[in-house]
């Protein structure tokens, strides 16, 4: 018996015969022979298979031929018996026999057996992925590389007797290790157009597939990080290798380009008109993405993960909302399903702890970019939301435009101001990433998937606030732990206690930290939002608790609308913080009691039976940070068990006037 093992790296023939298990997903081959568009655009978030299967369709279609491009039985080649069953050499492996996929058993178009398509036609692979680069000029030598490596999978043209002696020449130029190092941008852009018609002639006038993988993948890069003049060239470069090779080609059967997002109207892809174009929220090809939860279920039977640690999975890994598809007609969009990341899955497999849950997807990624923005409130906001667990709206942008990609480059890189429709860029540009999905409410709903992304979004705050704050984390760490106990604790007696424990810890970090002397030097409310960073950051340390800051909502008794600066809750008990820096001189002697009447008047935000209220005030007119002082008031209401309890600037017991109704 095989030790169970399954492999990740989008190469379709390692999957077969390298794991011991695998989801088929043949049956897209189906789906997409039969699809009415003559070019596919498939846009699916990183590592959701999108590499895999567009090899599987490769193996699929592809006319079988030896070194000199004459055609050879296909019943008897690796590709035929990957599909329909049969023995394969493995090299140390040994002999293994494979069984039959779904689509062996599929007629086409509901009469053609799909093994009489299968290895009938001639099929040009090009995978843009490695021509990411710094400058348009290196991402120009990263295409002619790409497509000398596209054109010498196809050499034995260069002999081919259905080709004259002018054609043959010019396959040898893109052949060439030098040559192909001197094609002009006409040839590069030419180059597929080009490399088809010789196949057609080749193979007896038989029109040919042409499969473009991360076609999107250098625009990303451009758009994001290039200066105006090499997008432009970056994109009229790519404009034409996609416009001659797709659009009016006469030898063109079919084109598929899959990447991460749409950006036709770019200006890459605005010259096709025959253009189908599909991404996870469109149920038809979004059920060969990821994994469904029966697939994931017979993975964790085969590795024997236990239920509790499967449930434990679901949580970190599942969670991606896509629209249920029955054959060929859309179910309602209220009908949803939920995906697996597959990258993910198979990372948390392949480790074999099963008990260690961490993020495997962002490691082949970055939201780094999101770091710098989370100092414009209205972003940190929205995701200090979505860390919280809740959801946010917004129309989403489906196809980018060359608008839309200044836009969020232009806040990238440090713009002052972030509009509301710069707002639905950003988001719009996490949710196509695979960083948002629907809640299910409705289609313009978004929240955090899962766990992971959870995770992710959380670090980069907590980075964020590590930077904002330059406090020393073991500092932090030890005001979390104390809030965290005072979190657990049912006796009114111990929760004083370890409050006042609370309190010296957080004046050890507020006199740690730099606060504004002068109210107006940088605003208001600039000493506020330092001390609302730091209690956001404790926070955030704290472990099985979910977390929400400036949360918006209607105010107990009363119709105005207020916003909550902090709230934690776990399955037990919910924290609601009021943050206050009120100078000796503006304070009133009900202060500190209408901070915690301001806490309390957001308690709708609770749905637990235990709730804490408590607010701060920091003094901001100290002359040195030894001589900071700061003010806590807490209301504990414990099932029906009511209490109030605070310290003042001397460290006093003190509950400021303040009394339960």
């Amino acid at each position: 018996m095989r030790t169970p093992c399954i492999k990740r790296d989008g190469d379709f023939k390692a999957l077969v015969t390298q794991s011991t298990i695998f989801a088929d997903k043949s049956l897209f081959i189906k789906d997409v022979i039969e699809e009415n568009d003559t070019v596919l655009l498939l846009a699916m978030p990183r590592r959701w298979g999108k590499t895999v299967n567009l090899d599987m369709l490769r193996r699929f279609l592809t006319i079988p031929v030896n070194d000199d491009g004459e055609r050879i039985d296909k019943s008897c080649t690796e590709d035929h018996k990957f599909f329909f069953g049969g023995q394969v050499y493995c090299g140390l492996r040994g002999e293994l026999m494979l069984s039959p996929l779904k689509i062996s058993e599929t007629n086409l178009f509901g009469k053609t057996k799909a093994s009489t398509v299968q290895g009938t036609y001639p099929v040009i692979y090009i995978d843009f992925k490695n021509c990411k680069s710094g400058s348009f000029d290196t991402v120009r030598e990263g295409v002619k590389r790409v497509l000398n490596g596209c054109f010498k999978q196809h050499r034995y043209l260069e002999k081919s007797e259905y080709l004259d002696e002018e054609e043959k020449g010019k396959i040898k130029r893109y052949v060439g290790a030098i040559s192909s190092k001197e094609l002009d941008d006409d040839e590069i852009k030419s180059g597929l157009l080009f490399l088809s018609e010789m196949l057609y002639h080749h193979y007896g006038k038989t029109n040919v597939w042409i499969l473009i993988d991360e076609y999107d993948a250098v625009a990303n890069v451009a758009y994001r990080n290039f200066f105006e003049k090499d997008v432009d060239k970056t994109i009229e470069l790519f404009a034409g290798i996609y416009e001659n090779a797709l659009k009016g080609n006469l030898y063109l059967e079919k084109g598929i380009l899959t990447g991460v997002q749409y950006i036709a109207q770019s200006g890459m892809l605005s010259g096709l008109n025959n253009l189908g174009k599909f991404n996870f929220t469109n149920a038809k090809y979004a059920q060969y993405y990821g994994l469904d939860q029966g697939e994931v279920d017979v993975f964790f039977d085969h590795f024997k993960v236990s239920k509790p640690l499967g449930d434990k999975a679901k949580s970190w890994y599942n969670g991606y909302k896509v629209q249920k598809h029955n054959g060929y007609l859309s179910t309602s969009p209220q009908e949803l399903v939920s995906k697996y990341n597959i990258w993910s899955i198979i990372s948390y497999l392949k480790g074999g702890n099963f008990n260690c849950f961490k993020s495997h997807w962002e490691e082949t990624g970055s939201i780094e970019f999101l770091e710098g923005l989370f100092t414009k409130r209205e972003v940190r906001e929205m995701v200090e939301k979505l860390v919280d667990g809740e959801s946010i709206s917004f129309v989403r942008i489906d196809d980018f435009s060359v608008g839309d990609f200044k836009q969020l480059k232009n806040m990238i890189s440090g713009g002052k101001e972030i509009s509301q429709d710069g707002l639905v860029v950003l988001f719009s540009y996490l949710l196509i990433g695979g960083y948002l999905t629907l809640d299910g409410h409705n289609q313009h709903s978004y929240r955090l998937p899962n766990m992971e992304i959870m995770h992710e979004m959380g670090k980069r705050l907590i980075k964020y606030y590590q930077y904002t704050c330059t406090v020393d984390l073991a500092m932090i760490q030890s005001a979390a732990n104390v809030l965290q106990d005072i979190m657990s604790i049912t006796n009114q007696e111990l929760m004083q206690k370890r409050f006042n424990d609370f309190y010296d810890r957080f004046k050890e970090v507020i006199c740690a930290v730099k606060l504004v002397g002068d109210k107006y030097e940088e605003g208001v409310f600039a000493n506020e939002d330092v001390v609302h960073s730091l209690l956001n950051y404790i926070a955030l340390q704290t472990q099985h608790t979910t977390f929400g800051s400036e949360l918006y909502t209607t105010k107990l008794h009363s119709k105005q609308q207020g916003r909550a600066d902090i709230k934690i809750t776990n399955k037990d008990v919910g924290v609601i913080m009021e943050i206050k820096c009120v100078p000796l001189a503006h304070r009133n002697k009900n202060y500190m009691k209408e901070a915690l009447e301001q806490a309390m008047s957001y308690r709708n935000l609770l749905d637990t039976q235990r709730n804490l209220f408590i607010a701060i005030n920091v003094e901001r007119s100290s002359h040195s940070p030894a001589e900071r002082t700061i003010e806590i008031l807490c209301a504990s209401a414990i099932y029906d068990v009511q209490n109030v309890f605070g310290i003042n600037t001397l460290g006093n017991s003190d509950t400021f006037g303040f009394n339960f109704d």
